[in-house]
């Protein structure tokens, strides 16, 4: 493969990761056949010492630290010592449980039409897989880069990061601070093809408790129903918009960047949008980056038919923009509890929340410009997203980390799904753009 925009150097790293594409299927696929979603087992740690096979062959020699007796953190370290800039490659060797409706072993890593199956396919073994051998193509060619290059893989992600990337940054962060993180999880977006993401929403997730009098059905005005005065505040929330902040891109850029992104002009996609309706995928992606949003995702109330329920519970999750604070959903609710008249009987907790993230003025972001940059010329158009769920990116963030981009293969709507899958294109796509990417950020001696 011949990119004429690149120069010597970055010619033959890509050359080098064609020839090494078997290995990264391979590497990819083991990944998978490891199931790595129950910390009763050894399935995380399983997964670092993979990584580190391939890595061992390869001549670069990672350490392993333990989080859990079941999770090992892996580091490796590969390029000059005192480099002007650290770069680091993260990424979470956990996935979710595989679930019901798979047509293929969740495990067995099955290629069909140029596409790996399994679980964690997509979030985030293809990851993990290309940013790997990303490293291993520019040391075999022994590249002088000027900084270093570090490559992490961490546990726990799917629950929140505490033994995985929070451990790093609490124990081992001397080996892990850098100028720059890209974290691998799946980018792509479906059409529109890859992203790369400058920061994303945080959850906020809250528990409303809603007290009533009891009564027998049968005469239900003498008693007060928990579950009619619930749903007349849900109601009264769901009609009523959240507070709200300035989001990082507005909608008319957002438009401006897809329009881009398949070549029209920004009027002729908005019109797009707007004939997709509310419900279509772009519509529904651009309010979920501009807005907060709120899933009323559980109520549980009453004992019988017969009896007037006296306590009603409902969670909710609130997914809140950069710069807006958990505390203000808890207002939201208090505030329209008070206006119903139910501030008596209402009770509001916030169960769990981080706030949004996201890497301040990323368009001249020296990170982010370059992956944007190496993404176009390898990959084709791409545009600048902010991600409506979290990842290790806020924990590297929040750490002061600001410079955290994140980039990889796969349709991220495919994440978390029966079914997952990662087309092999894409993994050798990414490989590519992180190698590109480094030799780019960190500079090559002369």
């Amino acid at each position: 493969m011949t990119i004429l925009a690149l120069n010597e150097w970055e010619q033959r790293v890509v050359n080098r990761i064609d020839e090494l594409k078997d290995e990264l299927v391979l590497l990819c696929q083991d990944l998978i056949r490891i199931p790595s979603w129950d910390r009763q087992t050894r399935g995380e740690a399983e997964v670092a010492h993979r990584v580190g096979k391939t890595l061992e062959t390869h001549d670069i020699h990672p350490e392993y630290f333990a989080s859990h007796p079941n999770i090992d953190n892996l580091v490796a370290t590969w390029g000059a010592e005192k480099g002007p800039r650290r770069l680091l490659f993260n990424g979470h060797s956990d996935v979710i449980p595989p679930g019901e409706d798979w047509t293929v072993d969740p495990f067995t890593a099955e290629i069909r039409e140029e596409f790996i199956y399994g679980r964690g396919a997509v979030d985030m073994k293809g990851g993990i897989s290309s940013m790997t051998m990303a490293v291993c193509a520019l040391r075999d060619l022994d590249v002088p880069i000027q900084g270093s290059l570090i490559v992490n893989v961490v546990g726990d992600e799917e629950r929140q990061g505490q033994l995985g990337t929070t451990w790093c940054i609490d124990n081992i962060w001397e080996k892990i601070r850098a100028d720059g993180a890209i974290i691998s999880e799946p980018s792509g977006l479906g059409g529109f093809g890859p992203t790369v993401c400058f920061g994303e929403k945080g959850p906020a997730w809250v528990k409303v408790t809603m007290k009533g009098e009891k009564a027998h059905g049968s005469v239900p005005s003498i008693g007060k129903n928990a579950i009619e005065r619930m749903l007349q505040l849900l109601r009264a929330l769901r009609e009523t918009q959240p507070p709200r902040v300035p989001p990082p891109l507005s909608q008319d850029e957002l438009v401006q960047e897809f329009a881009a992104a398949v070549g029209v002009e920004p009027h002729v996609m908005k019109a797009l949008i707007e004939r997709g309706g509310k419900s279509s995928p772009i519509t529904a992606g651009i309010e979920a980056m501009t807005k907060t949003t709120m899933n009323i995702g559980t109520i549980q109330g009453g004992v019988a038919p017969n009896v007037v329920p006296d306590r009603c519970e409902a969670q909710i999750d609130f997914r809140i923009l950069p710069g807006q604070k958990p505390q203000e959903m808890i207002d939201f609710i208090a505030s329209m509890a008070v206006d119903l008249g139910y501030s008596e009987y209402c009770r509001v907790e916030l169960v769990e929340a981080f706030e949004g993230t996201s890497t301040p003025n990323f368009r001249q972001d020296p990170l982010l410009i370059t992956l944007f940059g190496s993404v176009r010329e390898l990959v084709g158009p791409t545009i600048f997203f902010m991600v409506p769920f979290a990842s290790d990116g806020r924990l590297l963030r929040k750490a002061g980390l600001t410079s955290t981009a994140v980039y990889g293969p796969g349709n991220l709507t495919l994440a978390h799904t029966a079914d997952e899958k990662v087309a092999i294109a894409d993994l050798l796509n990414a490989t590519k753009v992180f190698a590109i990417s480094a030799l780019r950020y960190l500079g090559v001696k002369e």
